[in-house]
């Protein structure tokens, strides 16, 4: 097949059509647009206005292999083993969760209200370690932990750490049963815990349900609070007077959520809306 496929309009169509079969048409064209990009370093508007240039054998070979597992559902950034966070090349392979948009407005968020942050910054269910790396660059002088449960998060995370250039310690954590002491008393907490309840899973697409890790995505349908509930115990003895928390957040339960600060001992509790408007994330101000 690939002898026969040499152009890269030729190209564009076959791994389109290819993709349809798991895709909407739309969704399909752009995808095989970023395949072909990765492996031709051509971007769309490049591939349309020289869709006649001939591509060689080895190239063509590499876009039908990874059109080949797009096809079974694998998602793109696991196929080219990296996704971007916010300008920072972040590594992902199975057993580590890809990065979402989301979570890039929330940590853009965390780094717009907090300019000049020279404190002590921890990232609780770090995955990829894309948050606590984006703290760590925009936030030079402060001091940065980000923990995980995970081994193969944290390894993957270790990696990007040290290609990223990045100041981040690392914490092999759990937070369901572990002492709360093994956080460092910080000044921003940040999480993206695990929050999908496991009805919603059939709403989802086959690449996130057959590929992603599991054990960071779903909670149980009896318990979707679940990792919130240890993550304000954390902050009430972890998160210094006057520290922030900002949470990520399953927008059916966003508002039930910010209910578990205690009114006393936190000020600013909001809920806010991601750029879909959806309710998304958790903010909280500890008084001091």
């Amino acid at each position: 097949m690939a002898e026969k496929l040499q152009t890269i309009t030729e190209l564009r169509r076959h791994v389109a059509s290819l993709l349809s079969v798991l895709w909407q048409q739309p969704e399909a064209e752009a995808m095989a647009s970023v395949i072909i990009g990765e492996y031709t370093g051509m971007g769309s508007a490049r591939q349309l206005a020289f869709g006649d240039q001939i591509t060689d054998r080895t190239t063509a070979a590499r876009i039908l292999s990874a059109t080949a597992r797009a096809a079974k559902g694998e998602p793109l950034q696991y196929i080219f083993g990296y996704t971007e966070f916010l300008g920072h090349r972040i590594e992902v392979e199975t057993g580590v969760l890809i990065p979402r948009p989301e979570t890039e407005e929330l940590t853009s968020l965390i780094i717009s209200e907090n300019q000049g942050f020279n404190g002590v910054a921890t990232d609780i269910c770090t995955g990829s370690g894309c948050i606590a790396i984006a703290l760590s660059l925009a936030f030079p002088g402060a001091t940065v932990y980000a923990s995980d449960i995970s081994q193969t998060a944290l390894n993957i995370a270790s990696r990007n750490i040290i290609s990223n250039k990045a100041g981040v310690t690392l914490i092999a954590h759990d937070i369901l049963s572990q002492p709360v002491d093994a956080i460092e008393k910080s000044t921003i907490i940040v999480s993206n815990p695990p929050y999908i309840t496991v009805s919603e899973k059939e709403m989802m697409h086959v690449n996130v349900v057959d590929y992603e890790p599991h054990e960071a995505l779903f909670v149980p349908d009896n318990d979707p609070l679940l990792f919130y509930r240890h993550l304000v115990k954390i902050a009430d003895k972890r998160l210094l007077p006057g520290g922030r928390i900002y949470l990520e957040a399953n927008e059916a339960y966003a508002v039930e959520t910010s209910r578990l600060f205690n009114p006393s001992c936190y000020r600013e509790v909001k809920v806010l809306n991601d750029i879909r408007g959806k309710q998304r994330f958790i903010k909280a101000v500890k008084y001091g």
